[in-house]
């Protein structure tokens, strides 16, 4: 995968596919974190709390992460462990 990254999101290549994919900062955050290792949700939170976006409290944050492990699977992008 090659990745571009701005300030308010940025772009993802999949070779294998041959798909670009236009994702958020919080997206692409969690995808270089998933890169590293296997994660739980809550470790997720955990980690990822310093990079909820303004408008989301962190009761939220685990139904958010939810959502774009979601997107990120349908996209091919990640695989459920």
């Amino acid at each position: 995968m090659h990745v571009r990254e701005w300030e308010d999101g940025g772009v993802i290549y999949d070779a294998i596919s041959g798909n670009t994919h236009l994702l958020d900062p919080l997206a692409l955050e969690l995808l270089d974190l998933l890169r590293q290792r296997p994660w739980s949700v809550p470790e997720l939170v955990t980690d990822l709390q310093h990079s909820l976006p303004d408008d989301v409290a962190v009761g939220e944050m685990p139904s958010l992460l939810t959502a774009k492990l979601e997107q990120l699977t349908r996209l091919e992008l990640v695989k459920p462990a």
